[in-house]
């Protein structure tokens, strides 16, 4: 049993039990419905669960499974109907209701499950870190230069960012709660939409 096995496990099952949500959110409700934004000041259902595998792919891609991300390997941008390479943040209002009206779901459910096995394998990658620690400024340079696939990527930033926090509150943050905080946003959302809600608590 590795040191982290515990923590591990639990990881593992909350990261499978986010993504299993997120993948019936797109399974069983009506495309009109994920693509509606109630009010101008919020994003729309779709949207949300796109940048939530988008910041996955492109923080656990590269940083912590030494990958590109999928994004760019499966050729998904192209598979989902949308330009966008960056993780959505920066977007102007009217970029969040362009890709929700153009983005195909079931091409976004395919990348939603290309991210969660990108994702699996960076435990073999974590098996001897020290969680304690943040990422060296070495570390992050060296993944922004060799991986260097996300548009919005703006070294500095990128740095001061990561450097803001432990490896333990980084995987914690894109591995699951990054997602969980965009489930509650989605909640948020479809229950401000008539009709037939997803959520139901």
């Amino acid at each position: 049993m590795t040191p982290h096995a515990t923590f591990f496990a639990a990881l593992r099952a909350t990261h499978a039990r986010t993504h299993a949500e997120l993948q019936a959110i797109l399974a069983n409700t009506d495309p009109v419905r994920l693509r509606t934004r109630p009010h101008p000041e919020m994003n729309t259902m779709v949207w949300s669960i796109w940048h939530s595998y988008r910041c996955e792919d492109a923080c656990i891609g590269r940083f912590v499974v030494p990958e590109q991300q999928v994004l760019t390997t499966q050729n998904f941008n192209a598979r989902m109907n949308i330009p966008y390479l960056g993780d959505g943040m920066g977007m102007t209002a009217d970029d969040v209701l362009a890709l929700s009206a153009a983005i195909d779901i079931t091409a976004l459910a395919a990348y939603g499950n290309a991210v969660t096995a990108q994702s699996t394998k960076a435990y073999a990658y974590m098996a001897d870190w020290d969680f304690g620690v943040s990422f060296t400024e070495a570390e992050v340079r060296a993944a922004l230069t060799t991986y260097a696939d996300l548009a919005s990527d703006e070294g500095t930033g990128t740095i001061e960012y990561m450097l803001s926090m432990t490896k333990a509150e980084y995987v914690m943050k894109f591995l699951y709660g990054h997602a969980q905080y965009h489930l509650g946003e989605i909640s948020a959302i479809d229950g401000q939409i008539s009709g037939e809600r997803f959520f139901t608590w």
